[in-house]
C-alpha cells in the first residue's frame, strides 16, 4: 500500500530587481495609465514593490494605480504606507489618493475629516 503525501507548493524565489529595471517599470507603469490601463500598471508596480517595498515613490504610484483601477481598499493600504514616508508637499498628492479611495469605499466622513486634517497641517 502506497500512501502520497500532499506536496506542497513549490517556493517561489523572491523578485530582484535592479534600481534601472525598477525605474524601467515606473516609466512603462506611468504610460499604462496615461493610457488608461490601470491594470497593466497595477501589475508592473506591483512586481516594482516586492523588490522596493519600501521605496515611497513605488508606493506612491501602487496608490495612484489601484485607485484609477478601482481598488480602493489596496489604493488606501498603497497610499497609507507612502504618506508614513512621505515630507513637505508630496504630502498632499498623496493625501488626495487617500482621500479619494476612502471616498470611493463609501466613508465619505472619514474622507473630510482625513481632508480637513490635512489642509490644517500644511497651513501651520
Amino acid at each position: 500500500m502506497t500512501v502520497s503525501t500532499p506536496t506542497a507548493a513549490p517556493q517561489r524565489a523572491p523578485l530582484v530587481l535592479t534600481p534601472r529595471q525598477r525605474n524601467w517599470l515606473l516609466l512603462v507603469s506611468y504610460l499604462h495609465l496615461e493610457q488608461h490601463k490601470a491594470d497593466k500598471a497595477c501589475t508592473l508596480l506591483r512586481l516594482a514593490f516586492q523588490s522596493f517595498p519600501e521605496d515611497a515613490e513605488v508606493q506612491r504610484c501602487l496608490a495612484l494605480a489601484e485607485l484609477q483601477g478601482g481598488s480602493p481598499v489596496a489604493a488606501a493600504r498603497a497610499a497609507t504606507r507612502a504618506f508614513k514616508q512621505a515630507s513637505g508637499a508630496l504630502r498632499i498628492p498623496v493625501g488626495l489618493v487617500f482621500a479619494k479611495a476612502l471616498w470611493e469605499q463609501g466613508k465619505h466622513e472619514a474622507a473630510r475629516d482625513f481632508l480637513a486634517s490635512l489642509l490644517t497641517d500644511t497651513q501651520s
